[in-house]
C-alpha cells in the first residue's frame, strides 16, 4: 500500500480546494467513504443544534481513525480538533469547525496517481 497524501490548492478565482491521492487499491472504496461521510456530517449538525457533545465527540473519533487510511489527512486534523472542542462542550468552536469539515467535504477532490 502506498503513502497517502493530500495537497491544499487554492485559486484566486475559487474557494480552497483540497486534493486528497488516496491508494489506487481503494478507488471503490472512496464512493462510499465519502457518502458515509456526508450522511454522518449532518447528524453532527443535528447533535450540534440539541448540544450532544458526547456524540459530537464520539463521531469526531471515528473519523479521526478512518480518515488517514483512506488518505484524508485534513479531514483527521479537523476531526481531532472536533473532538477537542466537543470535549470542552465549546458550541462556538464546535460549530466553526463543523463548517470547516462541511466546506472540505464539498469542496475535497480526488486524484488517483498511476
Amino acid at each position: 500500500m502506498e503513502l497517502h497524501y493530500e495537497d491544499k490548492m487554492t485559486s484566486h478565482a475559487s474557494p480552497t480546494t483540497w486534493v486528497v491521492r488516496p491508494d489506487p487499491d481503494l478507488a471503490d472504496l472512496i464512493p462510499s467513504f465519502m457518502q458515509n461521510r456526508k450522511n454522518e456530517l449532518e447528524e453532527l449538525k443535528q447533535a450540534r443544534s440539541r448540544n450532544d457533545y458526547e456524540f459530537i465527540r464520539r463521531m469526531s473519533h471515528t473519523w479521526k481513525g478512518i480518515a488517514r487510511p483512506y488518505g484524508f489527512i485534513h479531514l483527521e486534523t479537523l476531526s481531532r480538533s472536533l473532538e477537542e472542542a466537543g470535549e470542552r462542550e465549546n458550541a462556538t468552536d464546535v460549530e466553526r469547525i463543523i463548517n470547516e469539515i462541511a466546506d472540505y467535504i464539498e469542496n475535497v477532490r480526488i486524484v488517483y496517481d498511476n
